[in-house]
């Protein structure tokens, strides 16, 4: 079994609040119950690199859309890389902040293509998976389901 290093690193944040002095409010133990088994779950993220401008995200954006409308998928989580402004520097600042830089940056290897939804294992950090605007719903369907089943 994979590491879950997601929950390590949601486990070591919790600890540090615990030992703040500040009078933080607390989450309820509902929400901390709610928020570790979303972050237990979540084994895969679809990173779609997207940008206004792109003709290809005008096509794909609204089939992941539909996709999203069919409900939750256990072990997924959805994620947009904003490029409109074609600033790299805040692109990548966006993929570290959910977790997967690592992944987009070996994956793009310094050439930011939008218009395409990479599946990212997040214990590996590794695109093991890629959609485009060629897809039909169902297939995006399928598509993440068999990241989620591989990582």
């Amino acid at each position: 079994m994979k590491t879950p290093l997601l929950m390590t690193a949601f486990i070591s944040v919790l600890a540090l609040g615990a030992c703040s002095q500040a009078e933080a409010p607390k989450p309820s133990a509902d929400k901390m119950e709610t928020m570790a088994t979303k972050a237990m779950s979540t084994k895969t993220k679809a990173v779609l690199v997207y940008a206004d401008w792109c003709g290809s995200c005008k096509v794909l954006d609204p089939k992941i859309q539909k996709v999203q409308e069919m409900g939750p998928m256990p072990g997924l989580e959805f994620v947009t890389l904003d490029y409109t402004a074609k600033d790299a520097e805040a692109f990548y600042a966006q993929a570290e902040a959910a977790g997967v830089s690592e992944a987009v940056k070996a994956y793009l290897d310094g050439t930011i293509k939008t218009g395409q939804l990479l599946l990212v294992d997040l214990d590996d950090q590794k695109v093991v998976g890629r959609v485009t605007k060629t897809l039909e719903p169902a297939e995006i369907v399928t598509a993440l389901n068999d990241a989620v089943k591989a990582s």
